[in-house]
């Protein structure tokens, strides 16, 4: 079978060698048949954070390709089901029942969302279909136990903030950190995790909150600037950042600014808050920047931009959601489908997703590997800190992990 690439290809031969496809005789689950296999994926289209929905849009991209040049997955059709959710809980459960119970899908992969895959995360475990892969650091989305039906991707809000407290501690000793959180699920872990790791003499001096509905978050940052505070941690998502960025700079306030992995975006964070207002803005990723000189020649790099300019054409190459969410997302979910043969079971999904082991997908940074298993949902367990330089991010210290 023809797979598109040397970097794709070893990424695909590596997982089959250590996952054994299931039987030869054909079993399935609803959502598949021997020509077709149907995956559904709620994402915000519109709404306050809309510049989310590339992660979705790339998902059902990947597979436009996969379905043209591979004659999708063992010989069936993979058609991918996507609903606007508007980032609305009510929403997103309103267009999973329709996903599950109208288009009849075979499990869901790549929604996207804290709030609104928390909402979804019981009804679907209760029905146990697989809720795969969701764009959402969410920690009770990588509870094995209570949600025995959820395998999630990202490392958890929880561990990166906490990846950033011991950041801050060893980088900045004594420092005096501000936060500005969304008030929700997203923001609250995120903050969690960095109050249990900021030591070594860090205070934090100040906390605001902001709803995601917020049209400006300027009274926030002009409080947490009467605190001169020397670090912002921004734990939002991408609006509120791009406004966070920006309005430091306009006011002249110069903290050491951390924002998430999830809103690092170049096209949907930086350039709308200002390229030259972004230089030193730090995050921690696990993935390559593909318009990074230092990542020119790389091979998996290449074949990224080369599906971007073929499948991918509405997003812009520096939106690091289409390779987090969409590309590499889609990669492992066809991985999972090749591995599960003709068992196209809802229970033979979970069990090729929950058997992932040392998957080095083209996009992650090398020395990070997918792993997974029945008692640990965390796919991605490793990041690597960067800063941007104005026009690229530049990494910078050793990979760590939880």
């Amino acid at each position: 079978m023809k797979y598109g690439s040397l970097a794709g290809a070893a990424a695909l031969a590596l997982v089959l060698g250590l996952i054994q496809p299931a039987a030869a005789q054909n079993n399935y689950g609803p959502g598949a048949s021997d020509k077709e296999v149907k995956i559904g994926s709620t994402g915000p289209y519109s709404g306050p954070v809309s510049a989310a929905s590339t992660v979705t849009k790339s998902f059902a991209a990947y597979f436009d390709m996969v379905n043209a040049e591979r004659g999708g997955v063992n010989g069936r059709k993979i058609t991918v089901i996507t609903a606007d959710d508007a980032y609305s809980p009510p929403r997103t459960v309103e267009q999973t029942r329709k996903l599950v119970e109208q288009d009849g899908v075979l499990f869901l992969a790549d929604s996207v969302g804290t709030p609104t895959q928390l909402a979804v995360r019981q009804y679907l475990n209760d029905r146990k279909v697989p809720q795969l892969f969701p764009a959402t650091g969410a920690a009770p989305l990588f509870d094995a136990q209570k949600s025995p039906w959820t395998v999630g991707f990202a490392p958890s809000n929880f561990t990166e903030g906490q990846l950033v407290g011991k950041n801050v501690a060893a980088t900045m000793p004594g420092a005096k950190v501000a936060v500005l959180y969304q008030n929700d699920d997203l923001g609250k872990d995120f903050l969690r995790g960095a109050k249990e790791t900021l030591g070594n003499g860090v205070t934090i001096v100040s906390e605001q909150s902001y709803e995601v509905t917020d049209p400006t978050i300027d009274s926030q940052i002009a409080s947490l600037q009467s605190t001169g505070a020397n670090v912002l941690l921004a734990f939002a998502t991408q609006k509120a950042a791009a406004q966070t960025i920006r309005r430091t700079a306009e006011i002249g306030w110069k903290p050491k600014i951390f924002i998430p992995s999830i809103v690092s975006s170049i096209s949907q964070v930086l350039q709308p808050a200002g390229l030259e207002n972004s230089k030193g803005v730090f995050t921690a990723t696990y993935i390559k920047d593909p318009t990074s000189p230092h990542w020119a020649d790389d091979p998996g790099v290449k074949e990224f931009i080369a599906w971007v300019k073929k499948y991918d054409t509405a997003v812009d190459v520096r939106d690091s959601f289409a390779a987090s969410g969409g590309y590499m997302v889609g990669l492992l979910t066809e991985i999972i489908l090749k591995a599960a043969g003709n068992e196209l079971t809802r229970d033979n999904i979970m069990k090729q997703a929950t058997s992932l082991q040392n998957v080095a997908l083209p996009m992650l940074l090398p020395g990070i590997t997918i792993n997974t298993a029945p008692n640990d949902r965390r796919a991605i367990k490793q990041m690597q800190f960067e800063y941007f330089d104005g026009q690229n991010w530049v990494l910078t210290g050793d990979i760590v992990s939880d």
